[in-house]
């Protein structure tokens, strides 16, 4: 899923006053050059060559207009996109895995009704012996790769977001600072709280 730009754009700051337009936030594709910036994805010199803009009207867009709200949303968003792409990734993999196991037992059916059918001709199980230990060798190998790259895939699905970093922490800012407010007694309950179960509010 691709990074929403219009939230972006929204996010950034109106212009105001009678002086000179900024070039950068006039752009079409601001919302690219807001995620260089803030992600890093390109030195500041190449972005402001890109642009056609010297570094220090860069530097100046970047002070107007990348906020501390901007940043934030540019990296929870980019985060966002991460997991997302994540999670495509696995549900690949377990899929393939999935396919994987069904092939495998589909074999397995195929050598016992083999095997079932060739005794009910009469054949001796020992001449059959050579060519079910290979491919029970094989079968074998098979469920360990498979064995591996869901235990590999598993250990990739845990994704740990600091509390600050989450779209609802705004939200929850802003009612706990209502309600300490409020209920200032509340605060002291609340922090000693927070210690003790060591939260990492910062």
């Amino acid at each position: 899923m691709a990074i929403d730009t219009a939230k972006i754009k929204a996010a950034l700051p109106k212009e105001s006053g009678l002086g000179r337009r900024s070039v950068i936030r006039n752009r079409p594709d601001v919302h690219d050059v807001v995620l260089d910036v803030v992600l890093k994805r390109r030195t500041l010199t190449d972005i402001a060559k890109r642009c056609g803009v010297t570094t220090a009207s860069l530097d100046r867009f970047r002070s107007k207009f990348i906020t501390p709200e901007v940043q934030k949303l540019c990296l929870v968003m980019d985060q966002e996109q991460a997991a997302n792409a994540l999670d495509e990734k696995v549900n690949e993999g377990q899929d393939e895995i999935q396919n994987g196991l069904r092939l495998v037992i589909k074999e397995q059916r195929e050598i016992y009704a083999l095997i079932k059918a060739k005794i009910g001709e009469g054949r001796d199980i020992e001449d059959l012996a050579p060519a079910l230990a290979q491919l029970l060798r094989d079968m074998g190998q098979s469920l360990d790769r498979l064995t591996k790259a869901y235990s590999a895939l598993q250990a990739k699905t845990t994704i740990i977001t600091p509390i600050q970093e989450s779209p609802e922490w705004a939200k929850l800012s802003d009612v706990l600072f209502s309600t300490f407010q409020a209920y200032p007694e509340a605060f002291a309950a609340f922090q000693a709280l927070a210690k003790e179960k060591r939260l990492r509010l910062g």
